[in-house]
């Protein structure tokens, strides 16, 4: 009995530690994801930060496989999908989560130096105002189709 109590502990630490991809400070980082894009073009990543701590904001990625990475936003105005980019990055509240999702906020690879093929992983360095910095390794897997007809502004 007590040995099937501590395997059945170790197997849930073990499950627990898996839940997240990655840690920077206080914030949890789990999820990450994108979809697959071919080289030139734009992709696209999404990615859950759970904060634990103090009020903090992601404020950059990069990656290099793209040109470079912005942080943006999807909304709809005037009943039209437009997408901003978010320059000062996304507060990440104390004690709260937030996800970059589609059709909300989101990481853009932009001008793609490879393929994003389903079953890789891209490495995508995310850069927190007060936890620093880490490398997240972001599933390219299938998600449904980018939303279509979206601006940027």
């Amino acid at each position: 009995m007590i040995r099937r109590t501590l395997i059945l502990a170790a197997a849930a630490s073990l499950l627990a530690g898996a839940a997240f991809a990655a840690k920077a400070g206080a914030i949890d980082i789990s999820g990450a994801w994108s979809r697959p894009a071919p080289a030139g073009g734009n992709g696209v990543g999404y990615v859950v930060l759970q904060n634990g701590g103090k009020a903090d904001r992601l404020v950059s990625a990069s990656t290099p496989v793209a040109g470079r990475v912005e942080i943006h936003e999807s909304m709809v105005m005037g009943g039209k999908a437009m997408m901003h980019p978010r320059p000062r990055g996304i507060d990440l509240p104390a004690g709260k989560t937030v996800a970059l999702k589609p059709e909300s906020f989101h990481l853009m690879l932009i001008g793609l130096k490879k393929p994003l093929k389903v079953g890789e992983t891209v490495p995508v360095t995310l850069k927190f105002e007060k936890a620093g910095s880490v490398t997240v390794p972001f599933d390219v897997r299938a998600g449904g189709p980018a939303p279509m007809g979206m601006k940027h502004h």
